[in-house]
């Protein structure tokens, strides 16, 4: 491969950064690297329809209508016959920090609930997304919202999802590591309807379990470097065990306050506030459960050498993946 640096100098032409490219250049440099499967994602393939959005800068109405067109355009959006599921959102020009990543990411968010509700001609529930007052959203340790779902919001522990919801998530190339499950070639919003995860979940738990095991590492790789050194086979038997230690830290820390018993059902919770509480739990709490299960916790122990971390940094590296857009806990 031609080194970029000597291309340039030997046509004497000036670098071009990233949002000098055309949407089009950006569409196809994506289009390419899901096709080289660079991405852990197993939701990346499949047909997509890409839109180039307007200058957007913070969450006004006058951006709705034309959102509205858009939406109402993917959910009808079909080739030779098949849905078409993937909706890739283009921000106008790329993205110069994460800070500016989520900001920006949100905003389209609200927008995008308040376009779904204007076709739904709920102007009340409009009004609401455009405040970012809808109820039944929940927000993690740096005010990333857990379950960035569009539409219709599932409800805990049901079976059914609506065919309009739309899980919403942020990717960029500002992450480190391009193995990093938040990364792109550019920055990119994609929506895939949400009821593909359960059914992933429900016909293939070996693809879900899978990706779950790519995202811990790769979010490994993104907190601590490349140069960090994992057993794969030890970690995919390991993992359960650490989600099972954010389970448990998050039980009895919901228990310390309401006086209740760490093992009672009312401390359960679903895996993303778990998480949220786990992040939220002093850092002694999570050493005195590592400590306890050390010896099945090779891994763990592994990396926290390499790394210089805690059991709760190593942890919450490898489970970072909820959220619209996670800005990463880097190692100070």
């Amino acid at each position: 491969m031609v080194n970029v640096a000597e291309k340039i100098e030997n046509r004497n032409e000036p670098l071009r950064q990233p949002e000098q490219l055309d949407p089009a250049q950006k569409e196809q440099d994506i289009r390419a690297w899901i096709a080289r499967k660079e991405s852990v994602c197993p939701y990346a393939p499949g047909l997509a329809r890409f839109v180039q959005l307007p200058d957007i800068q913070a969450i006004e109405e006058k951006h709705v209508d034309h959102l509205a067109e858009e939406l109402s355009a993917f959910y009808r959006a079909k080739e030779s016959g098949r849905r078409v599921g993937r909706w890739m959102l283009m921000p106008y020009r790329e993205w110069q920090s994460h800070e500016e990543a989520h900001q920006y990411a949100e905003q389209v968010f609200w927008l995008l609930n308040a376009a779904y509700f204007h076709l739904k001609r709920d102007t009340t529930s409009v009004d609401a997304a455009l405040k970012k007052s809808i109820k039944g959203y929940d927000r993690g340790h740096k005010g990333e919202i857990l379950n960035p779902v569009v539409g219709p919001i599932p409800q805990r522990n049901s079976a059914f999802i609506s065919p309009e919801s739309l899980f919403f998530s942020a990717l960029s190339p500002l992450y480190r590591s391009k193995r990093f499950y938040r990364y792109s070639p550019h920055s990119l919003m994609p929506l895939v309807y949400a009821s593909e995860f359960q059914e992933l979940t429900i016909k293939h738990p070996q693809v879900a379990e899978t990706v779950t095991f790519e995202m811990a590492k790769s979010g490994l790789h993104e907190s601590f470097g490349e140069d960090l050194m994992i057993d794969q086979e030890a970690l995919k038997k390991e993992l359960p065990i650490w989600g099972a230690i954010i389970d448990r830290s998050a039980a009895i820390s919901r228990a310390a306050i309401s006086g209740g018993s760490s093992h009672s059902t009312r401390v359960r919770g679903c895996p993303a506030t778990n998480l949220l509480e786990f992040r939220n739990c002093d850092q002694k709490l999570i050493a005195t459960i590592y400590n306890k299960y050390r010896k099945q916790l090779s891994v763990l122990t592994d990396a926290m050498t390499q790394s210089g971390g805690q059991a709760k940094q190593v942890i919450a590296a490898a489970f970072a993946g909820s959220g619209l857009y996670t800005i990463p806990d880097y190692q100070a």
